[in-house]
């Protein structure tokens, strides 16, 4: 993903090191049982870095983005550990990685690119329970999906053809879609979207006419309706 690739890996070091502080002295555990709610209840272990295109401006990362799509969280999956490094600890060298998180999503509206829709397919958001279950690893103004719930999702195609939804701003709620609504509804308006879900979407349409791209290497995903 070129230079995308290039700051996310140096991010993850930093995540590495910011894990020593709450990680340090704690031992890995199974941390598949810890629910959605649960999760909003711990704390929260900043990633930092700095970004290609300014995080808060739809224009730029929408133009960064692969895809960008309205998706409804089926399931929160499990988390994955990725990047590891050894550090140095009072108590002796100790492993830490950077966690994932794996969800399936049902794609209700393609905003950017064109993503199979009313099929639970696979993403990944960078981020996600550490591996001793103390804390949640986000990027400043980010939060993980909670099942049940819709989000503008930013995606991008990895080389691999899944999909990765990573920085700050990469997945908005959208309040108020009901569970029992389809792709169909969302394209003939009939989905009946509050004011505050209205707004969101009408943002990153808005964006997306008006994108401002990157110029880098780019992949597609294996559930691109063209393939």
């Amino acid at each position: 993903m070129g230079k995308k690739k290039v700051q996310l890996a140096s991010l993850l070091f930093i995540v590495s090191l910011s894990l020593l502080v709450s990680a340090c002295s704690n031992s890995k555990k199974d941390v598949s049982n810890i629910s959605s709610e649960d999760k909003k209840n711990l704390k929260v272990i900043q990633m930092d870095g700095t970004f290609a295109v300014d995080v808060d401006d739809p224009k730029e990362t929408v133009g960064d983005a692969d895809y960008v799509f309205i998706g409804r969280v089926d399931e929160d999956v499990d988390t994955v550990y990725k990047n590891p490094v050894t550090i140095e600890t009072r108590d002796g060298t100790k492993e830490v990685s950077t966690p994932y998180t794996n969800y399936k999503v049902t794609v209700l509206q393609n905003i950017k690119g064109d993503l199979v829709t009313d099929t639970s397919i696979p993403i990944r958001k960078a981020g996600g329970i550490n591996e001793d279950g103390s804390s949640v690893v986000l990027y400043e103004d980010d939060a993980l999906p909670e099942e049940g719930k819709s989000y503008v999702f930013l995606a991008y195609a990895q080389d691999d053809e899944s999909l990765l939804v990573s920085g700050p701003n990469s997945n908005e709620y959208v309040e108020g879609i009901k569970q029992d609504v389809t792709s169909e509804k969302m394209e003939k308006g009939t989905a009946s979207l509050n004011k505050e879900a209205v707004e969101v979407v009408s943002e990153y349409e808005n964006a997306f006419e008006n994108e401002i791209p990157t110029e880098r290497n780019r992949s597609e995903s294996e559930f691109d309706a063209d393939q």
